[in-house]
């Protein structure tokens, strides 16, 4: 009888030790950071962070989430960081997933420079770093959306015609954008445009330089220009014009005068022609100078200053070269060493 009493309690004491095991007192795969120190962040909703979940900071991670526990108006996770690291007290804790159906975990990310202050004042001191067991508050922390409203705001969009009214967007971007021949007409024209425009790129420069050349001339007959415009040059219009329409009455009785001037067309026009030869004449003699220039030059002048005759060669009829057989006869006659 007290054997089965001992076996019952022996029982007892198994199944009551077995119900207490759950999967986060099973050793987790990673360093564990035991001599680290804990820093709570309190978020608003942390979905289904689990713990052991890891916290990183610059890419690296730094700790692990070794408590979530609830209280009345947001969620404190615990974590525990590696005893070397510095949490600054301006961090901001943000939980995000790498990848959709990724394991989320705790980022830490740092503030913008700059971003709270304005552009005039002083850069501020760096903040003093997070003490072991100090909680990074609500306002530094984002917590996730929740996994309804994303679906709820997908279906929105897929069940408001978004869609639908892109796919149209589309096909009348289709219908207004030519055909594939009409663009390649149009590019091969703007390439021969754009070489033309290349390659007459001095012409545009000469345009450019002669409109900024006349708008310069502009520029300096301005006090001209206004003294045209005002109430002394327009009565000076008034009485030119009024000059040009007595002319005018004149000139038809000189008409005598001007049809005796035809005998001046004969002379005028055998003066063209002899200014014409005469051009003629200088231009041919322009083109004879050098020829003469270099005949004086390179033959006669240096013939009169050290006249000498070089023989270089001395060819016979039958084509066999002598100027070493007179080389030989000079030498002889003790004309050259």
């Amino acid at each position: 009888m007290i054997s089965r009493i001992f076996l019952a309690a022996a029982c007892v004491l198994m199944v009551s030790s077995c119900s207490s095991i759950d999967v986060n007192s099973l050793p987790q795969p990673g360093p564990s950071y035991r001599d680290g120190y804990d820093v709570v962040m309190q978020f608003e909703s942390v979905l289904n962070l689990p713990e052991g979940a890891k916290v990183v900071l610059d890419g690296v991670t730094v700790g692990v989430v070794s408590n979530v526990a609830l209280k009345s108006k947001h969620v404190d996770v615990t974590a525990r960081v590696a005893r070397d690291v510095v949490i600054p007290s301006d961090i901001h804790a943000v939980l995000q997933q790498a990848t959709v159906l990724g394991d989320i975990y705790v980022a830490l990310e740092r503030p913008q420079p700059g971003a709270a202050t304005a552009p005039d004042d002083p850069p501020a001191s760096p903040a003093p770093p997070l003490k072991p067991g100090q909680a990074i508050p609500l306002a530094q922390t984002l917590s996730p959306p929740q996994l309804e409203d994303t679906i709820a705001s997908l279906a929105n969009f897929v069940s408001s015609g978004s869609i639908q009214r892109a796919q149209n967007t589309v096909i009348r971007l289709n219908k207004v954008v030519p055909s594939s021949r009409e663009i390649t007409s149009l590019a091969t024209r703007m390439n021969t445009d754009l070489e033309a425009l290349s390659s007459n790129m001095d012409r545009v420069d000469q345009a450019l330089d002669g409109v900024s050349r006349a708008a310069a001339v502009m520029h300096n007959q301005i006090p001209q220009l206004e003294y045209m415009v005002s109430d002394k040059g327009q009565r000076g219009f008034e009485h030119a014009m009024d000059v040009a329409s007595y002319l005018g009455t004149i000139l038809p009785g000189m008409g005598s005068i001007t049809l005796g001037g035809y005998w001046l067309v004969p002379f005028l026009t055998s003066l063209a022609d002899s200014v014409g030869a005469l051009q003629q004449s200088k231009v041919a003699t322009e083109a004879e100078i050098p020829k003469y220039r270099q005949l004086f030059t390179d033959y006669f002048l240096p013939v009169d200053k050290y006249p000498a005759i070089n023989i270089t060669s001395i060819v016979g009829p039958d084509g066999r070269e002598l100027s070493g057989d007179v080389q030989e006869v000079l030498r002889i006659l003790g004309a050259m060493p």
